[in-house]
């Protein structure tokens, strides 16, 4: 859905906040306007006519229907994959703070067109599409409510001014840029939104690749795991590729019985696949599954996906003598140095940039990293510096 993606589709074990910014979609920059819609009647800016949906309700609005469609794919495993954070609030955001204030600009000046009163059946599409129906680029019924103007080889400054399936791209770097047709498989990528159908970017070779199926090789030279799967037993420090494993059926062993994160086998909603001991003998960890707040705060804790420690704590793991003993410590919040647990730990509403949990920042806030920012670009100037927190507009991303 490249006119309102926001998704990556491959998803991360540890540590992940769902939600891509530029990730999800091909990149997004410059100063966000409030009023550039022409009121209508009602006094309103929204270009949807009498019943309409108002632009300015949209990214709310798509924000539900796409958290639905991902609750709906990875079922109650969902929650895991969020930091803390609610999935509405946070993609929210990150839609207002990408090209949507640059979208209205693009309507009010005629090469983006909006209806209105066609959000709803969008909106319903979004909200019922399977895990594979996350790799379709453009609902035919979202490009009937939000579609560019603009034909492929005409200038363009955004993907949301490119008509039908296309982006916005510039050989160098600089607006404006031209439209031209989704990339297909073997052709280099930005972001998944880049892609044609059934297609994702692959974060190793930038190119266009089709994904993993369920019982692939994954990375390290093989392609990303589709939507709904999970990328288990990848070997960083040999570089060796893992196998792909349906998110649901990953999260399956019950309290009390054995699990092995390496091996794919984690435990249900609800509990914890926790280090347990080392087995000296045969050389590897025994891991076991245990109910999440087994270990209070203050307490001692044994490291594990996700936290065993109760609510806003994390297990702060001991020296290298001690590797799988710990102390239940309140999670850092923004300024602090990030938790060392399994993955960097922040508070919701924070995220880990250079070592230091830092506040997800609105497009105008100064950053340190693309990370903190909604929008997933902290923008620089030709000097090098910083910018702050802004979208990135589909011609400034290179390939």
């Amino acid at each position: 859905m490249s006119k309102l993606c926001i998704f990556p589709v491959s998803l991360i074990l540890v540590g992940v906040v769902l939600a891509g910014g530029g990730s999800g979609c091909s990149g997004n920059s410059g100063p966000p306007a409030t009023d550039a819609l022409p009121a209508t009647n009602d006094g309103s800016t929204s270009t949807g006519g009498s019943g309409g949906i108002a632009f300015e309700a949209l990214p709310a609005m798509y924000a539900g229907a796409i958290c639905t469609a991902y609750q709906s794919c990875l079922g109650p495993i969902f929650s895991l994959f969020l930091g803390g954070s609610d999935c509405v609030d946070l993609t929210t955001k990150r839609l207002e703070n990408g090209t949507f204030a640059l979208a209205k600009q693009k309507i009010a000046a005629g090469t983006v067109a909006y209806d209105g009163s066609k959000v709803q059946a969008c909106l319903d599409v979004v909200s019922n599409l399977s895990c594979d129906g996350l790799l379709k680029r453009d609902q035919p019924e979202c490009l009937a409510a939000l579609d560019g103007l603009v034909a492929q080889g005409g200038d363009c400054d955004l993907n949301e001014e490119c008509k039908g399936s296309a982006i916005c791209r510039s050989m160098y770097g600089t607006c404006p840029g031209s439209c031209i047709a989704l990339m297909s498989a073997g052709q280099a990528c930005v972001a998944d939104g880049d892609c044609g159908d059934g297609l994702q970017c692959s974060s190793e070779t930038k190119l266009c690749v089709k994904p993993a199926a369920v019982g692939g090789n994954c990375e390290y030279g093989s392609p990303p795991c589709g939507p709904g799967l999970l990328c288990l037993g990848k070997d960083d420090t040999n570089q060796t590729p893992g196998v792909c494993r349906s998110a649901i059926g990953a999260f399956s062993a019950v309290e009390g019985a054995a699990c092995d994160p390496v091996a794919g086998i984690l435990c249900s909603p609800g509990v914890s696949c926790v280090a347990d001991h080392l087995d000296i003998v045969a050389g590897k960890v025994i891991w076991s599954c245990v109910r999440i707040g087994t270990y209070t705060a203050g307490a001692a804790c044994k490291p594990g996906f996700p936290e065993a420690c109760v609510t806003g704590t994390y297990c702060l793991i001991g020296s290298k003598l001690t590797p799988l003993n710990g102390t239940c410590t309140a999670i850092p919040d923004a300024k602090q140095a990030c938790g060392t647990g399994f993955g960097a730990q922040c508070k919701p509403g924070a995220v880990c940039v250079a070592g230091f949990c830092q506040n997800y920042a609105a497009d105008g806030v100064s950053c340190t990293g693309d990370d903190m920012c909604y929008s997933g670009y902290c923008g620089t100037t030709s000097g090098g510096t910083t910018s702050g927190c802004q979208a990135r507009q589909g011609c400034t991303v290179t390939q």
